[in-house]
């Protein structure tokens, strides 16, 4: 959208939220509560984006890096017109839509509408609603469609504080009438300078504020405690959930958890109380077991997944098979066919196509080659005390159960391994490699 620019206030601390946390990197869905409203912003195409941050500054901007943000500083919380005046030496000299990175429920929808009403009204205008109980709101003071005040809740009066229209804060300022911002004083129970008083002031100059009004509050309004933060958190899987079901997901249960960043592919069968979080991607015809975790992980098609199977950095491709009860870990990567079977842990591995490790062992800091079979309690010696070492298994090995192999070392393309075996050094190409001590059995022994 052009010739607007969007300011985003996310100074604040956040006071109920008992946290040390700034209030927008609270999370919902796997996600910043600013990370949405900067998203909405974005889906606006607007000219650009100024973010203001304050209250630990450090991890709202380490989280804004790759964003295609600018940030201000707002270096005391002084009020909301304050705040909007710190972003005043980044704008373009465009018409302003404030918005406030603790309101994440927004739709892109109600932000398009609510723009083109303020672009026809040529005026400024603030997004207000109506709620049950408005404690703690500012009361927005109407004559006709005209906003006369918006009234904070510690200075209005009895009265006033019975009104149940309310000021979500999101506003539209145009170009001209921005200098309003200056005019604000600090005449108030609390010392601040607050963004709505500009009705009043813009009043005062002939010029009149507007209030356009949405009927659903449970998208406008701020997160303020942590009883908030939860609401959220269920609305905003139900959004995600029914996003994902639209485009050919299906869903067992409610009790399903997607994060908002997740990509999932038509035909996938997700069971209850699933996990599938961070920047995950899921390809079609997956079915994914009850009470498995999946985070940052990408899923190609046709991949089985059993349940209490956790996941997390690894790529599985066509047709893999995977638990359950299997814990894969960081960069870990199964190629086509793979079986990985019950009770069985991968770390910083390859696995080539169609091998298999079924039961109950360990493969960490290796690479597995095509054909290989890995008997039950297998484990790769992969650490020294020191340094982790490499373990490589080539094409068509046969590893019997109940093996330790003692990395370094290579196993040679078709060897055995026989059951109960230590390998310390390498076993070449097709040979067979046995290691056990000689069996001594004492006859008459009897059990003291």
């Amino acid at each position: 959208m052009d010739k607007l620019d969007i300011v985003i206030l996310a100074a604040g601390k956040g006071e109920r939220m008992v946290s040390r946390k700034p209030k927008v990197m609270h999370e919902i869905m796997g996600k910043p509560l600013l990370g949405y409203v900067v998203d909405r912003a974005q889906n606006l195409d607007p000219s650009r984006i100024i973010v203001v941050t304050g209250y630990r500054r450090e991890s709202v901007e380490a989280f804004l890096q790759d964003k295609r943000v600018v940030t201000a500083f707002q270096a005391e919380q002084k009020g909301t017109a304050h705040a909007l005046a710190s972003a005043k030496g980044h704008l373009g000299g465009n018409d302003v839509l404030v918005l406030l990175g603790d309101v994440p429920l927004i739709q892109s929808d109600t932000l398009r509408e609510f723009l083109a009403f303020c672009r026809s009204a040529e005026s400024i205008v603030f997004l207000t609603t109506d709620v049950g109980d408005p404690s703690g709101y500012g009361r927005v003071l109407m004559d006709g469609d005209r906003i006369t005040d918006i009234r904070e809740h510690s200075d209005a009066s009895d009265e006033e504080r019975r009104i149940k229209r309310i000021n979500t804060g999101i506003c539209y300022i145009p170009f001209a009438s921005f200098g309003l911002i200056d005019l604000i004083g600090a005449d108030n129970a609390k010392g601040e300078r607050y963004l709505t008083d500009i009705c009043k002031v813009a009043g005062k100059q002939g010029k009149h504020a507007r209030g356009f009004f949405c009927p659903r509050s449970e998208e406008v309004l701020g997160i303020n405690n942590l009883k908030g933060l939860l609401e959220a958190n269920v609305v905003m899987r139900q959004r995600i959930n029914e996003r994902h079901m639209n485009k050919g997901v299906t869903f067992l249960d409610t009790a399903i958890w997607i994060d908002d960043d997740v990509t999932i592919g038509a035909d996938t069968v997700i069971a209850p109380n699933c996990h599938v979080t961070g920047t995950t991607v899921i390809g079609e015809m997956v079915s994914i077991g009850p009470s498995s975790i999946i985070r940052n992980c990408v899923i190609h098609d046709d991949v089985t997944i059993e349940g209490f199977v956790v996941m997390e950095g690894v790529e599985a491709k066509k047709g893999v098979a995977i638990g359950p009860f299997s814990r894969l870990r960081g960069g870990t990567v199964l190629e086509a066919g793979v079986r990985i079977g019950n009770f069985v842990e991968v770390k910083n591995s390859t696995l080539e196509a169609n091998s298999q490790v079924n039961h109950l062992s360990y493969i960490g800091d290796a690479r597995i080659g095509k054909n290989v079979n890995i008997g039950a309690g297998t484990i790769t010696c992969n650490y020294d005390g020191v340094r982790k070492n490499r373990t490589v298994i080539e094409d068509g090995v046969l590893v019997g159960a109940n093996t330790e192999l003692v990395a370094p070392v290579r196993v040679g393309k078709g060897a055995v391994v026989g059951a109960g075996s230590t390998i310390t050094e390498d076993v070449p190409d097709g040979s067979l490699a046995v290691s056990r001590t000689r069996q001594t059995n004492i006859e008459g022994y009897r059990r003291k």
